[in-house]
């Protein structure tokens, strides 16, 4: 095309270019912030501290998503709080265990007066599991069964790993109804176990589910740190699924290869249960299925600034433990992700 047609053609010709550039440049519609407060637990025991570094990565590599930390009591008051809240049931997640939603949904006393069915919850995303056994400086108590009669340093009655738990391995599992349980606190039990005033304290690691990643609690540390010998009491397998059979309890039958823990020279038993994120059963689909995916997406990311971030790995974050129903969002987010889920139930 020539001359004046081709001339006349050109204000019509920018026009149309001026026009795409503007619809071009023109920002999709901007979604608003959907912030998600999250419950925790105390200061120190690791998960409020994990889920802050989580509110700046997820902010970071999400588009809408903002997690919110907010500390709590622990597991039990998460538990209280989601059933009970009826504000919360859209809003917000929560971090507890197996064995603190089976302590609810058989109503254990000292922990929750009435019944909280455990159908009320949903699964989102799996971190880690625990491990619990006993230590002593005694090389003559080599078994739960050498208890009768001895001083055991437990957690606080209102602890639920270091005192519930461990009371139904003991009496329960092995069948032990004569030791002199002493309910002083997880730091105190050690201690006290220091201090030669009790006979036995307990031990307690948090481990993934391939043991990859294995982080002995402050108490162990602390023994580990004297330099002198101790020894490790195993809670063994059978036991734990005995107490699995009476109690109708969802714990795991753990056992770690030697080595994986100071003083540690051959493999050891414990009872555990897996630490997680959970939400009421009436969370939004599209909110679940979001929060599965930028944890997926993060991984162990969150290891580069504290320790604890290292046990959020994709090998275990899509574990459904036994005790509780996923969330169908959740699930469908592991498989979109190229991850089968792992349903123990």
């Amino acid at each position: 095309m020539t001359g004046p047609v081709r001339e006349s053609l050109k204000p019509i010709a920018m026009a149309a270019v001026a026009a795409a550039i503007v619809v071009s440049a023109a920002p999709a519609e901007a979604r608003d912030e959907v912030r998600v407060p999250t419950l925790t637990a105390p200061f120190g025991a690791g998960i409020t501290e994990q889920a802050v570094i989580f509110e700046r990565l997820i902010a970071k590599r999400h588009p809408w998503v903002r997690l919110v930390a907010q500390e709590s009591p622990g597991f039990v008051y998460n538990v209280k709080e989601m059933a009970n809240n009826k504000k919360r049931y859209k809003t917000t997640t929560f971090w507890s265990s197996t064995g603190a939603l089976w302590a609810a949904d058989t109503a254990q006393k000292g922990f929750f007066p009435k019944r909280i069915p455990v159908d009320n919850f949903r699964w989102i995303v799996t971190r880690s599991s625990n491990c619990i056994w006993f230590t002593t400086f005694d090389p003559d108590i080599k078994s739960i069964k050498d208890f009768s009669g001895k001083r055991v340093g437990l957690g606080r009655r209102s602890q639920t790993h270091w005192a519930l738990f461990t009371t139904k391995a003991i009496e329960v599992g092995m069948g032990v109804t004569d030791a002199r349980l002493q309910y002083l606190g997880n730091h105190a039990g050690t201690d006290a176990l220091l201090d030669g005033k009790v006979d036995v304290a307990v031990g307690l690691a948090t481990i993934t589910k391939d043991q990859k990643v294995v982080f002995p609690s402050g108490p162990v540390r602390k023994l580990a740190a004297t330099g002198k010998t101790f020894f490790h009491i195993p809670i063994p397998n059978d036991a734990t699924e005995k107490v699995n059979k009476d109690l109708n309890a969802p714990f795991v039958a753990h056992r770690m290869a030697a080595n994986t823990l100071p003083n540690q020279p051959e493999t050891l038993d414990c009872i555990g249960d897996f630490a997680f994120m959970a939400s009421h059963r009436d969370f939004p689909d599209e909110i679940a299925y979001e929060l599965t995916k930028v944890y997926l997406e993060i991984d162990d990311a969150a290891g580069k600034y504290l320790g604890g971030g290292k046990l959020y790995r994709r090998a275990s974050m899509c574990i459904v433990p036994k005790g509780i129903q996923a969330h169908p969002a959740s699930l469908k987010a592991c498989k979109d992700f190229g991850i089968e889920p792992q349903i123990l139930n």
